[in-house]
């Protein structure tokens, strides 16, 4: 009689296990997204988050084609520093440092000297600084614009030699936005300090 009994409550019980572990994760804001089994990192699920890697590591591989006979990879001081909003250039964003951090690591990952400390978006990327000799400056730098459209925001790169003022690396290209793309592209609330005149 009580086997039957506890046979016959199982279902109910496993209803309430579920909904008290749906309670805990929705509690905690858990940001996991169970639907779609992709979990999210910061604001992109995993699966944006590599396609957006592997976009801007293909810009960095065509980038440095053009650039390569200019830059010294042993020698040579690239810095990296976040893209303008062309629309809002006052105006920064999550996704402003985001793509040359990308393109950046990519670089640095073919061998060549970077400086990511202006785009660093995680505390780990500081890994990648080089070395630097007291009072060097940067050689080349690593730069552009962005424009968000409806849904997709055209990107404009370039690297330019620092020394003469020459581009020596361009490359135009369109990232789509999703959603949560959207909402590292917002500009970020900007505090101005008004002065009596």
């Amino acid at each position: 009689m009580y086997a039957m009994t506890i046979t016959n409550k199982r279902p109910s019980l496993i209803k309430a296990l579920s909904c008290a572990c749906a309670a805990l994760i929705l509690g905690t804001g858990c940001t996991a997204v169970v639907a779609s089994g992709a979990a999210v990192v910061g604001y992109m699920s995993l699966e944006e988050e590599a396609n957006f890697t592997e976009q801007n590591y293909a810009v960095a591989d065509y980038m440095i084609q053009q650039a390569s006979t200019f830059i010294d990879r042993r020698r040579d001081l690239i810095i990296a520093q976040p893209l303008s909003d062309s629309l809002q250039p006052g105006m920064g964003s999550t996704i402003s440092k985001m793509i040359p951090e990308r393109v950046g690591i990519r670089l640095s990952q073919l061998g060549y000297r970077m400086d990511l400390s202006h785009v660093a978006t995680a505390a780990d990327t500081n890994y990648l600084k080089p070395a630097t000799v007291a009072g060097e400056k940067p050689d080349f730098m690593l730069s552009g614009t962005y424009t968000r459209r409806r849904n997709e925001m055209d990107v404009n790169m370039r690297i330019v030699d620092m020394r003469s003022g020459r581009v020596v690396s361009v490359y135009d290209y369109i990232l789509p936005l999703t959603r949560e793309a959207k909402k590292l592209a917002q500009p970020k609330p900007k505090i101005v300090r008004l002065t009596d005149r």
